[in-house]
């Protein structure tokens, strides 16, 4: 049989088994001593085969699982560099006019391959001295070293478990959602794997140098679990991490820069009165309107201006990874609105009609694609260049997650928070337009892609060292709070009952005194409008109309100015659940002000940042309105202010939480500043204590 035939057999074969958990947005980790003289490590996998007998189960996979480390280049190249600077040292040319002459021979050969590289690659960047050259600079390209084999020690199988018991806080728990939306097909049956592996001495040499190493995880039969081992040296004492959310990572978007830029160079030229007229009908402007004010916006160059957030995405790894190289970061939190929406704009409607939700033909494909600068990836004009991101992340989703399906850049000006006029608007329209009853679909089917290939768990948890992460799923876009989606900043559903049970159990089981709780979601707890005028149809405090905005009552302004530190409440005078969560707000709240050191989300796309306090004086909320005119009592009290930048010290920190805090989009800006796009939020622990938590821009 030729090697062709045993392909075609071997992808006929059905898949019987598929490692869950461990993934790439929950990866599992394993600490080492600094000395790394711990060399053999143990741990869980949890797998989901159709195979109903544990001896065949064991049978399929045994010899068929591998972990191979991720490692770099730039670490690589400095291992060797450093070989041959010893060997250099050791060679002692006879007499001094030979070691002269072999010297000059060997910088003229250096100089010339350098000068080569330079021509051929802009990668490398070579000097030459009287060793020989050294790196001087190597981007961040990884490479995978050799493979590390591993024992199965033990094999039992696993029933789904609710998150409202216990022992779902316990391990790599199988949760029922997998089964109920057939994501896995034919697979239904759980089993847990107890592995045990031995570290090799290129890994340990890896890690003399930095302070993780990350592992793939390899099933020969089927497929490979990114980065989803991780060995690190840190005591969790003293770590950094990232927070980033709404990337809004789409195919599209690396096809936006060629297509306006085609479509206006031939429309203005071929018709300028038509194409004027053109944006007047799409855009309601009057014929008044300064038409040379309209047009005047294509001549400045749209490489300028355009947003584009797969490049966002793709400078911000190449941020993560020079902090890498210095030990300077930890791991990563991307809390929703991962993908802008599902399925590829570039099918066609009967295709998105039966293929709606294949993974190959989604954007979670593109997303992890960019992540890991996968060679499959199309290159567009206005492209920018990628590396894989040599860091940990965990992830959650967002209400854009949940949409299968792509929407008009046109609708409501949201063209403008990718940088583009009115008239590239129309450009795009022609080939992505959509309809607006699509569009506002939502599924949690549209999950399938992350859920199969990315992270299995809607809600989870872990503890390093003294600091509780907690991993939260707000869930898609509420049409229940009508108000919040008309206004333009939706609300999402919220928690449901048994997520607020899941964090009793929490409170009750995981979390101790002293421990740094960081809770992480995608819908902000506390929101406000920020306008200056305010039409308040259901509240009756301040009147009809609000004057003030938010930015009138940061705590530090007020308090300079004299004022009593109850005035500089804005749960007092906002509605401070304005495009938040709509169920079990009150509860999240409690749960945020009595246990969370830091609480981080996204999904309004600006920087907000608020504190909670104990109050005797309680506030109340609308629950949905009009839907419900039901009254919410609002457990604490709200102040806001940009605290990352007031307080850089973790005693002030620990003294004056705890912070819930809106980090501005990766993505994309807002509507009227687009300036705050590219934002991350770096939170620096020293001793156990939070010592500061501010945002920084990738374009700044």
């Amino acid at each position: 049989m030729s090697l062709e035939q045993l392909s075609l057999e071997k992808k006929e074969k059905p898949v019987q088994s598929i490692i869950v958990n461990p993934n790439l947005g929950r990866p599992i980790f394993l600490n080492i001593d600094r000395k790394l003289k711990k060399k053999e490590f143990q741990t869980e996998l949890l797998f989901i085969s159709n195979l109903l007998d544990p001896n065949e189960f064991r049978k399929n996979i045994k010899g068929e699982i591998k972990l191979v480390p991720v490692l770099d280049y730039k670490w690589k190249f400095r291992e060797i560099f450093e070989l041959k600077k010893k060997e250099y040292k050791q060679d002692k040319p006879e007499g001094f006019w030979a070691r002269r002459r072999k010297i000059k021979i060997k910088k003229r050969k250096q100089k010339i391959i350098a000068n080569e590289l330079k021509e051929t690659d802009e990668d490398y960047d070579f000097i030459v001295d009287d060793v020989g050259y050294m790196l001087k600079k190597l981007r961040g390209h990884s490479y995978r070293g050799d493979s590390l084999s591993l024992s199965i020690i033990d094999i039992k199988e696993v029933p789904t478990i609710p998150i409202t018991h216990v022992s779902y806080l316990e391990g790599l728990t199988p949760q029922d959602y997998l089964l109920k939306y057939n994501f896995f097909g034919n697979l239904t049956k759980f089993y847990l794997v107890t592995i045990r592996f031995t570290i090799s001495r290129e890994v340990r040499n890896f890690l003399r140098e930095r302070s993780f190493v990350m592992f793939d995880l390899i099933s020969l039969k089927n497929r490979i679990n990114y980065h989803s081992i991780v060995i690190s040296k840190n005591d969790w004492n003293n770590f950094v991490f990232v927070h980033a959310t709404d990337l809004h990572l789409a195919e599209r978007n690396d096809r936006i820069y060629n297509i306006v830029k085609k479509w206006t160079e031939t429309s203005v030229i071929k018709g300028v009165d038509d194409f004027f007229n053109t944006i007047l009908k799409k855009f309601k402007l009057k014929k008044t309107d300064n038409r040379e004010k309209v047009l005047a916006e294509i001549k400045t160059p749209l490489r300028k201006r355009l947003i584009n957030p797969n490049n966002q995405f793709r400078k911000f790894i190449k941020i993560i990874n020079r902090k890498v190289f210095e030990n300077e970061i930890d791991f990563i939190v991307l809390t929703g609105d991962l993908v802008d929406y599902t399925v590829l704009s570039q099918l066609s409607r009967k295709v998105r009609k039966i293929n709606e939700f294949k993974y190959e033909e989604s954007n979670w494909k593109i997303f992890k694609d960019i992540l890991l600068n996968s060679k499959n990836q199309k290159h567009y004009k206005g492209v920018t260049r990628g590396e894989e991101l040599l860091c940990p992340i965990f992830t959650t989703i967002g209400n854009h997650d949940y949409r299968p399906y792509h929407y008009d850049l046109t609708w409501g000006e949201m063209y403008k928070k990718i940088g583009l006029n009115a008239a590239e608007a129309v450009a795009l329209n022609q080939l992505l337009s959509a309809s607006p009853i699509t569009a506002l679909v939502k599924t949690t089917q549209a999950l399938k892609g992350y859920l199969t290939d990315i992270n299995p768990s809607f809600n989870f948890s872990l503890t390093l060292g003294n600091n509780n992460l907690i991993f939260l799923n707000t869930g898609s876009d509420s049409f229940k709070n009508i108000r919040d989606l008309v206004t333009g900043h939706p609300s999402v559903t919220g928690l449901g009952g048994k997520q607020i049970k899941y964090l009793e159990n929490i409170i009750n089981h995981q979390l101790k005194d002293e421990a740094n709780v960081f809770l992480f979601l995608h819908g902000p707890p506390i929101n406000t409008g920020e306008k200056k005028l305010s039409i308040k149809l259901f509240e009756k405090k301040g009147g009809r109309f609000l004057k003030e905005k938010i930015e009138d009552f940061k705590e530090s302004v007020l308090r300079n100015l004299g004022h009593p530190n109850s005035e500089a409440r804005v749960d007092n005078i906002f509605n401070v659940k304005y495009g938040t969560v709509s169920s079990n707000w009150e509860k999240l709240i409690k749960f945020c002000k009595d246990h969370c050191t830091l609480t981080l989300s996204g999904h309004t796309h600006t920087l907000r940042e608020f504190r909670l306090d104990d109050s005797e004086k309680k506030t109340t909320v609308y629950d949905s309105p009009p839907f419900s005119l039901k009254k919410i009592e609002n457990p604490a009290a709200v102040f806001y202010d940009i605290y990352s930048e007031l307080y850089t010290d973790a005693e002030s920190i620990e003294e004056n939480g705890p912070f819930i805090l809106q980090t501005p989009a990766l993505g994309l800006g807002g509507y009227k500043n687009t300036d705050t796009v590219g934002a991350y939020r770096v939170v620096t622990i020293k001793n156990g204590k939070v010592e500061s938590f501010r945002v920084q821009y990738i374009n700044r």
